[in-house]
């Protein structure tokens, strides 16, 4: 029995589910049917909707039956409404009369009603039981077309009963009327209002909107030349833009005649433009075709001028405008064949409105034909902004394509730039660092030959005969390679930033006599006339640089001045100085002021005469104008001479100048020189050359020499009187130290003058050689001249220092 019970169990289930079934089928098309039912409730609720907003007012009187006698006619027909009819083919004027009835059992008592006629001649009158209520237009002048029309009328036009509107209306090409309405105002305004504003002021907007666009794409076309796509595409949008708005306005201030004919050029200019342009998009020549098109834009225009001369315009008109659906086809071949070879979403909404336009002039065509019910209307106003678009949409893709291009390139170029900008400093430090290993290696052997040179000359001379003139040519030649080299490392210092401006006050009186005593001998020989104008003026400024700059404007300004003079003068200018030097040279034309303060820039030197210096001078100036911060300038006419000027600020008024170094007239008799050197040829030189002096040279090639000869002097020395105290001069780099440890040795012995001569270029040792100038110890830059070698030796050593020459520096330059 238990066996069975399973067997049982799914029997008894099975039936269950049978008898469940009816049941639950019957509840699923219940629950179906209420679904369908709430679904067509829903859209009974719609329909509803829109009929009770579409709805025409109960007092409203729709009238769509008229008797309508037309011109020429003796009995008048009974036509529904809305009556389409073609007026004559030759486009002659012709009228007709519609008589229209309807019923009203009480009058309208003080309600104002209105008269809406969605389709009314432009050219009519309009009477209301014999009354004229309302008259428009004349043969002469009006426009003859087919638009909206609302009338008030006053209640007291209305009587009970049969009441009659009687129309008399003018047409052209397309005749006929629409359904007439009459009810109150207070229903019948807003509704036509609202419907005004969708078929007429919609259009008109974009069209305007159109119309400042295509004026946007002539403007690009005008400011760019190569976009021909854009200028014909904006050409032709803004005359069927400016077409479309008009079409909505009733009067003109031209002729009727004059009106049509400019509305059938619009049309044919449109299409003409638009099949140029899409031969220009198209990217091919298609020369046979292009002709077509161009032969259109100015012939159908001037056709349709001599067949409205003739009376034919009409007709003309009526076979030209099939001919333009056709050109327009043709145009939009055109660029569907373009979207197949290019994808993109503005092409594709550009060929369909251009699609779109072209079928909206066949359906116009028709419309025009009176083939379409006189209740339609002209597309062409509603689908020309959508065209507009599609290219506007494509501009602004070549705008962000472009905006985006020109982002990379400004990343790649400043990608370039920052290369560039680094393989610049990298050339200008190899640079520096060439400079600095070279003119180390060059000086020595020139400052050599510079001393040998001036020996030789002196011994010459003493001796008399011949050789006298070559040794003067030789010693020319020698001060030609030295000024070379001395421009050189000076523009190399400058760059190298070795040339730390140390400002003081600085009285420039003293500059003037030094800079007179040594250019007025140069200023004799060339028959010119050097002044310089006594001042009390004290600027802030490096006395070196600034003695610098104003030798090489003199000198420059005397190179290149062949009659008349120099002066050289100082002008207040509020709390600061203005240095000017003029000349009255040939002058510099505008366009070359900037480029004579670069390096070897001589303008009227083009055979490299090293008579007429280096072209370094200017050079120097402005990068040590520009180190020290002062502004640096040149006014200059051809023919008349120039003026360099540099503004100096003022110096404190309590400021006091540093005294002015004369140098020694007498020669080195009974001075020690102790001479460190470690070039063999330039120790020599030296040696000689201060021997020649009446010196007494102890020379010296390491800082183990100088140790040596320190440890003799402390045990020969006298202990009852002090040792006489020599001079130093010293070369920075040594092979065994440089110059720091060579001071501090001798410092330490002797409280005595010392001098370091360097051949080295490098910003590192700028600072190490301001401190040297702020403590007393001039830097002497190889290769020098022997009056300057002398000058600084034959300075008198002071008495008692503040301390050794040992120096304080903690940075280190390289030996």
């Amino acid at each position: 029995m238990g066996a069975h019970c399973p067997a049982r169990l799914a029997a008894h289930r099975e039936r269950g589910m049978r008898m469940d079934s009816p049941d639950r089928a019957r509840g699923d098309v219940g629950r179906a049917g209420r679904a369908a039912g709430d679904a067509v409730g829903w859209l009974v609720a719609v329909v509803l909707f829109l009929a009770l907003l579409w709805a025409r007012p109960a007092l409203a009187i729709e009238i769509r039956q008229a008797e309508r006698l037309k011109d020429g006619e003796a009995v008048a027909q009974t036509v529904a409404l809305p009556d389409t009819w073609a007026g004559p083919a030759s486009g002659a004027l012709r009228g007709a009369r519609y008589r229209l009835r309807f019923h009203l059992d009480q009058p309208p008592g003080d309600t104002l009603w209105g008269l809406r006629i969605d389709r009314l001649a432009s050219v009519h009158r309009i009477y209301l039981n014999g009354r004229l209520v309302h008259e428009q237009g004349g043969h002469g002048s009006a426009r003859l077309r087919l638009l909206p029309a609302y009338l008030p009328l006053a209640p007291t036009l209305f009587r009970r009963g049969d009441n009659e509107l009687r129309l008399e209306l003018t047409f052209s090409t397309r005749a006929g009327l629409s359904p007439v309405e009459i009810g109150p105002d207070t229903d019948l305004r807003p509704r036509y209002e609202s419907d005004r504003g969708w078929d007429t002021r919609w259009p008109q907007h974009l069209n305007i909107a159109g119309a400042a666009l295509a004026a946007c794409m002539l403007l690009l076309w005008w400011r760019r030349p190569q976009e021909r796509a854009t200028g014909l595409f904006g050409a032709l949008w803004l005359i069927a833009s400016m077409r479309n708005f008009d079409y909505f306005i009733a009067a003109s201030p031209f002729s009727s005649g004059l009106s049509d004919w400019l509305y059938y050029s619009a049309q044919c200019g449109t299409v003409a433009l638009l099949g140029l342009f899409s031969i220009e998009l198209a990217g091919r020549p298609r020369p046979r075709l292009r002709r077509v098109y161009a032969l259109a834009l100015p012939g159908l225009p001037l056709l349709g001028a001599v067949a409205a001369a003739v009376g034919l315009f009409a007709p003309v008109r009526q076979v030209v405008y099939p001919l333009l659906i056709v050109m327009g086809v043709g145009a939009l071949l055109l660029m569907a064949r373009l979207l197949r070879g290019q994808r993109g979403l503005a092409l594709a909404m550009l060929c369909l409105g251009v699609g779109a336009l072209v079928l909206s002039g066949a359906h116009d065509y028709a419309f025009l034909r009176s083939w379409l019910p006189v209740t339609d209307f002209f597309w062409m106003a509603y689908t020309a902004p959508f065209a507009l678009a599609g290219y506007a949409g494509m501009l602004l893709n070549r705008l962000v394509r472009g905006l985006e291009r020109a982002e990379e390139l400004s990343l790649m170029l400043e990608r370039r730039v920052a290369e560039r900008t680094i393989e610049l400093a990298d050339a200008n430090a190899a640079k520096s660092r060439f400079l600095a290993a070279a003119s180390h290696d060059l000086r020595q052997p020139v400052a050599a030959i510079g001393l040998l040179a001036g020996l030789v000359r002196e011994r010459v001379a003493a001796m008399g005969g011949p050789a006298l003139a070559l040794m003067d040519k030789l010693s020319q030649a020698v001060l030609a390679l030295e000024d070379l080299l001395r421009g050189l490392m000076d523009l190399s210092r400058l760059d190298a930033g070795n040339a730390a401006p140390t400002p003081r006050p600085v009285a420039l009186q003293p500059l003037f006599d030094a800079i007179a005593l040594h250019e007025q001998p140069h200023a004799q020989a060339r028959g010119l006339r050097l002044r310089l104008r006594p001042t009390d003026a004290v600027v802030a400024s490096d006395p070196v640089l600034l003695d610098q700059m104003l030798r090489n404007l003199v000198g420059n300004a005397l190179r290149y001045t062949s009659r008349g003079g120099v002066l050289v003068g100082v002008r207040r200018r509020g709390s600061r100085w203005l240095l000017q030097v003029w000349d009255s040279g040939r002058g510099i034309a505008p366009a070359d002021q900037r480029q004579v303060f670069e390096e070897f820039v001589q303008l009227d030197n083009p055979q490299r005469d090293r008579n007429q210096g280096l072209g370094l001078g200017l050079a120097i100036v402005r990068r040590s104008a520009a180190l020290m911060g002062h502004a640096l300038g040149l006014a200059s006419r051809p023919g008349r001479g120039s003026c360099f000027w540099i503004e100096l600020p003022s110096a404190p008024a309590d400021a006091r100048p540093a005294a002015a170094v004369e140098p020694a007239a007498a020669p080195l008799q009974g001075r020690a020189v102790w001479l460190l050197e470690d070039d063999g040829a330039l120790r020599d030189a030296l040696v000689e050359r201060l021997v020649a002096w009446g010196a007494e040279v102890v020379p010296m090639a390491s800082l183990t020499d100088l140790r040596a000869a320190l440890a003799d002097i402390d045990v020969d020395a006298d202990p009852s009187a002090p040792p006489a105290a020599p001079v130093l001069l010293s070369d920075h780099r040594l092979p065994d130290g440089d110059s720091v440890q060579a001071l501090a040795l001798f410092g330490a012995r002797f409280d005595s003058t010392a001098v370091v001569m360097t051949g080295d270029v490098g910003p590192r040792l700028a600072g190490l050689f301001a401190d040297y100038a702020a403590r007393g110890v001039p830097v002497l830059h190889k290769p020098f001249d022997a009056d300057t070698l002398l000058r600084l030796l034959s300075t008198p050593p002071p008495s008692r220092r503040s301390g050794p020459l040992s120096t304080p520096h903690e940075t280190r330059a390289p030996a």
